[in-house]
């Protein structure tokens, strides 16, 4: 199999290796879930605490990447009107905004018109072992923010405006981005252009827009289906202030641009899904490089999201969730658990 994916990569045109490529960063398992699972979001909390979402299931977990914490996550809530997780989001400080919606990978349950952002307020609770059980000091406060009925699949979510409360969600079978005032529950749709709406995707259905972010005046979105990194100015409604900017484009069928993150310099890390790999692109988009991960390699199988830690020890640590490989398989049949991976980079982090 590993000639085949050599031979994929000089039909497309791409080189395994580059002079001017920096050798790839060490990377660690911090936790391997139950194999099949797909890792799809997290978000890292103020105490350093790592929030995770689960496609396949409707349980959201806490890890502890510190020395001194637990080697498995904790169980946080159940979401059991939905089957499956996707976004979080932080809009307060240790109040998130969670994606739950209907998605199964075993059955052909409708997705579309079952998608729910709902409000998990984390503050005053942390991870305990009291009797030997693992658990929350205080359970979270949960409400309903709404349910986006002409939603086909909600996935990436981002902070519009703390300060007015709107977050802007991506809609990867919808092809649009949608506007949501937490307040009221009023959501919109505030982009939707041909660098948001559908394409063919192998191996998955025609996709649209994924990750979605918030940064400096403008939003950044990836598009799974034509495998696009993009930029565009925003109003403070999210409705586009200007033309939209392409950074990057993918590579080859299995290099997927998916969900990323920036460091304090303006860098973004991508995930790459079936390429197995975290890309770092400049700034300015000049420069694109693999900083850690492998097509043949199983340290980071279909990597889904990312983010920085955000303490003192942990903010040059780039925490990445993985699928397992299984959408897009190792080497086309390998398949393990989805993963909680840490990686070390060189960059500050998000938190400057």
């Amino acid at each position: 199999m590993a000639l085949r994916s050599v031979a994929l990569f000089a039909l497309c045109g791409v080189s395994l290796a580059s002079p001017s490529a920096p050798p790839l960063r060490p990377v660690s398992t911090l936790f391997e879930f139950p194999n099949p699972s797909y890792i799809e979001n997290l978000a890292v909390r103020s105490n350093g605490q790592i929030l995770i979402s689960d496609l396949s299931t409707s349980q959201l977990t806490l890890f502890d990447p510190s020395p001194s914490g637990p080697k498995k996550p904790v169980f946080v809530h159940d979401f059991t009107e939905s089957l499956a997780l996707a976004g979080i989001a932080e809009y307060e400080p240790d109040v998130f905004a969670v994606i739950t919606g209907n998605f199964s990978f075993t059955s052909d349950v409708p997705s579309a018109g079952t998608w729910i952002v709902w409000s998990l307020d984390l503050r005053g609770a942390d991870i305990s072992s009291k009797h030997g059980q693992l658990g929350l000091t205080l359970p979270p406060v949960v409400k309903k923010i709404a349910h986006v009925e002409p939603a086909n699949f909600l996935n990436g979510i981002s902070v519009l405006s703390q300060s007015e409360q709107t977050l802007l969600i991506s809609d990867v079978s919808g092809g649009v981005i949608w506007s949501l005032d937490i307040k009221t529950g009023h959501y919109e749709v505030a982009i939707n252009n041909t660098y948001t709406q559908l394409y063919p995707a192998p191996r998955f259905s025609v996709s649209g827009v994924d990750g979605v972010h918030v940064r400096g005046g403008s939003v950044y979105f990836t598009n799974f289906g034509n495998g696009t990194f993009n930029k565009m100015p925003i109003h403070s409604d999210g409705t586009p202030a200007g033309p939209v900017t392409t950074i990057a484009h993918n590579h080859w069928p299995f290099h997927e641009y998916d969900d990323f993150t920036f460091d304090c310099d303006g860098n973004a890390f991508v995930v790459t899904g079936g390429a197995n790999t975290i890309e770092m692109i400049s700034a300015d988009g000049k420069r694109k490089v693999v900083i850690a991960g492998g097509l043949n390699s199983t340290a980071i199988a279909e990597p889904t999201s990312c983010a920085f830690g955000r303490g003192p020890h942990d903010k040059n640590i780039l925490y990445v969730v993985t699928a397992g490989g299984l959408e897009t398989p190792v080497d086309g049949d390998v398949v393990i658990g989805g993963q909680l991976v840490a990686v070390n980079t060189t960059s500050r982090g998000s938190a400057c």
